[in-house]
């Protein structure tokens, strides 16, 4: 017996309206991973390309290959940019587990390497988003037959190239699963220099790379679950093991009681700065990161502290990540204010939705002039959801005040709106490139000191 993986009455749905379709369709499944099976919640259909997207990826298939015969074409790169923009919508805890296509048979046998291919490539694209890696490296490839509406499961070693396909069962589980919720507010505030040497190198990839220790930090922080320290072998709610064991009679009665937030603080270990040869850096300039971020994760019921910690820890990097991505890539549509030191940059705040299961949110990024309806899309394209503006919650993370995005240092160094330093400035330039995001929403401040050569 292979892995297993069990998927609720949502998961159901949709292979049903698969099979009544009977059309050729990818896509991704969206659930959760642990040593012992798989949780899947969600089938992700592939968007569809717009005109000039259909132009674009066809053009670049006639040069690299030659005319297939294949009714089905499957764009690889389409289908990954997919996967990219769709973990950043997913929680703490929730990942991507696989690829899922609904096809006739013979194709699925025919083109087994190809949609091997397209798996490696799934993981592949979103690895280097996974800092704080979870559970399996096994993913799933589904094979959904169109005409018989027979589904096929196999898994995958996606760290090895030359894995062979592992059966696995596919399997509706009896009754829903009840998950648990855990969540904190992370107070950010930090600075890190650039280098001179990663002077020339895009703001995303300096931003990354300054990251990189905060980044470690929050993967190596202790923690209080409800303020207290709990051993990380323990179930997570242990009220409800307790009441099993004082109570096997009372089997009969269906526990319905609202689940209630698990509270995660997060304590970073102090740095021993008492180095007696400590690194000088030859630094173009200082960035800081100022901010609070709202951060959700959700892991299934039989779960550990330690499980629950990690998805939190998990969703924290995932999201810092994915703001600071997402407003670099808004940036190349305006190239020339990516090298302007004078624009104030904010990165965008967190909104939040729920799936069909109703106690799971997944979420999207809105920046100050987006509306509920942008999100709308988002959510539609990207999760095939049907919602309404007021399903989506837009009340966790506000947007600064004007006012707020000028950081104190900027001010006391008598900065005027053209830009321009007082003569008598110890640096050439002192300039914001990025905005403080005071109340919600994390943002990004950088201050560039070109310095004079001695």
């Amino acid at each position: 017996m292979g892995r297993l993986i069990t998927y609720d009455c949502i998961v159901q749905e949709k292979l049903n309206s698969i099979a009544k379709l009977k059309a050729v369709q990818t896509g991704l499944i969206i659930g959760q991973y642990t040593d012992q099976k798989d949780f899947a919640i969600r089938l992700c259909p592939t968007p569809q390309k717009d005109d000039n997207e259909d132009t674009k990826s066809g053009d670049t298939q006639k040069k690299s290959k030659k005319k297939s015969d294949d009714p089905i074409e499957l764009d690889e790169v389409w289908i990954c940019q997919h996967a990219k923009q769709l973990l950043r919508a997913l929680p703490g805890g929730l990942n991507i587990l696989g690829f899922y296509i609904a096809a006739p048979s013979d194709y699925n046998t025919k083109q087994q390497a190809q949609l091997r291919q397209i798996l490696y490539a799934i993981f592949k694209t979103i690895s280097k988003n996974q800092k704080l890696a979870l559970g399996t490296k096994e993913r799933v490839l589904l094979n959904i037959c169109t005409v018989t509406s027979k589904i096929v499961c196999r898994t995958f070693d996606v760290t090895d190239l030359k894995s062979f396909a592992n059966p696995a069962d596919w399997k509706l589980q009896s009754g829903s699963v009840r998950w648990q919720q855990v969540r904190c507010q992370l107070a950010v505030d930090i600075k890190f220099p650039i280098k001179k040497e990663n002077g020339s190198l895009s703001l995303q990839k300096q931003i990354e790379i300054g990251l990189i220790p905060f980044l470690k930090s929050i993967q190596d922080a202790h923690s209080l679950l409800n303020g207290v320290q709990r051993e990380s072998d323990e179930l997570l709610n242990i009220s409800k093991e307790s009441k099993k064991s004082k109570k096997k009679q009372s089997n009969d009665k269906i526990d319905r009681s609202p689940v209630e937030w698990h509270n995660i603080e997060l304590f970073i270990p102090l740095e021993n700065n008492n180095d007696i040869n400590p690194e000088i850096l030859d630094c173009t300039c200082m960035m800081i990161c100022k901010g609070a971020v709202q951060c959700r994760a959700y892991v299934h019921g039989k779960a550990t502290v330690e499980d629950a910690i990690n998805a939190l820890k998990q969703d924290i990097i995932r999201s810092v990540l994915a703001r600071c991505e997402i407003h670099c890539e808004d940036l190349l549509l305006i190239e020339e204010e990516q090298k302007d030191p004078l624009v104030v940059h904010e990165l965008p705040r967190r909104v939040f939705a729920c799936l069909p299961q109703g106690d799971i949110c997944v979420c999207d990024y809105q920046f100050h002039s987006d509306t509920p309806s942008d999100s709308l899309d988002a959510f539609k394209e990207l999760l095939d959801l049907d919602l309404t503006e007021q399903d989506i919650d837009t009340s966790c993370e506000v947007s600064p005040t004007t006012s707020a995005l000028i950081l104190p240092e900027v001010m006391d160094d008598r900065l005027s709106e053209f830009g321009d330093v007082s003569s008598h400035s110890p640096m050439n330039m002192y300039v914001p490139v990025a905005g403080v995001i005071v109340a919600i929403a994390v943002g990004v401040a950088s201050y560039i000191q070109h310095f004079n050569s001695s």
